[in-house]
């Protein structure tokens, strides 16, 4: 039961309507039996948002799009792999204190493990934004060759140079998937109202490839749709939301979270299809 003595979490971006965070979440402190809420705020305004987690003594926020760098200046201190990728997912607030914290990359990388060996691989990962960078961080240090692709080929090539990756380009380059081990879809092309979109051309895939996208909502993206047809690996965003959630469960509570638990209710609303205005991408 919500009252006086109970601890608000939340999740702050725009949008958030399509968001499963608040229902993994709720069932860890449900499972826990411990008196913690997790709500969503569509945020337009980061610096009042940000004010109001201090003022208002939320004790945590899980921090999507469009907000994961824009937050930086308004927080008291950084985690240092958060200093690194300039960016967060996660602030934790002590006692008015906030500190900024990023899960995306362990998130990421434990899913994309789960599926396919990393060290030695070529992989190319489309996109630049705060999980692109954690993503990117740790492929490095996996021993991953990269190519990095955006859109905007400016920000690829700052991010590739930021984190030592081997190359970088725009979109004009996606033929680089054809020698790659890897592809990783980390932008929001895919995800409502989107969602008959692929950023990758079909015929660019091929069955030596593991197809990651960080996409959560829907699970079966259009990229993984047509990356099962032709035949390749596929590691579901669903994952990557899961890991990271666990630990920023874990950073907000200080205790070790249900991950059975969570897993469980975030594959029954995925498989049975419940409405994910109800509850992320990220």
């Amino acid at each position: 039961m919500i009252n006086a003595d109970t601890k608000i979490c939340c999740l702050i971006g725009d949008p958030v309507e399509h968001s499963f965070s608040p229902l993994i979440h709720n069932a860890g402190y449900k499972a826990l039996d411990i008196n913690y809420a997790y709500v969503s705020f569509r945020v337009s305004d980061i610096k009042r948002a940000i004010e109001g987690i201090r003022g208002l003594g939320i004790r945590g926020a899980s921090v999507t799009i469009p907000h994961k760098t824009t937050a930086l200046k308004y927080l008291d201190r950084l985690d240092p792999l958060a200093e690194e990728i300039d960016a967060v997912n996660t602030i934790v607030n002590d006692d008015g204190v906030l500190t900024g914290y990023t899960t995306d990359g362990d998130g990421a990388l434990k899913a994309l493990e789960e599926v396919t060996t990393l060290s030695g691989k070529k992989a190319v990962l489309i996109g630049s934004g705060g999980a692109a960078s954690a993503i990117a961080v740790g492929l490095k240090a996996k021993g991953v060759e990269l190519v990095v692709l955006n859109r905007t080929e400016d920000k690829a090539k700052k991010l590739a140079k930021r984190v030592n990756a081997e190359d970088s380009g725009n979109l004009e380059r996606l033929a680089e998937i054809s020698s790659a081990d890897i592809l990783i879809n980390a932008t929001p092309v895919g995800m409502p109202p989107e969602t008959e979109r692929s950023i990758i051309p079909k015929e660019l895939l091929h069955k030596r490839l593991t197809v990651f996208d960080i996409i959560s909502n829907p699970r079966d993206t259009r990229l993984l749709i047509e990356a099962r047809e032709k035949g390749c690996a596929v590691v579901y965003g669903y994952k990557t939301l899961l890991y990271q959630a666990v630990k920023q469960f874990e950073l907000f509570t200080g205790l070790e979270a249900p991950l059975q638990v969570m897993e469980s209710a975030l594959i029954q609303a995925l498989e049975g299809g419940r409405d994910a205005t109800h509850f992320d991408r990220r």
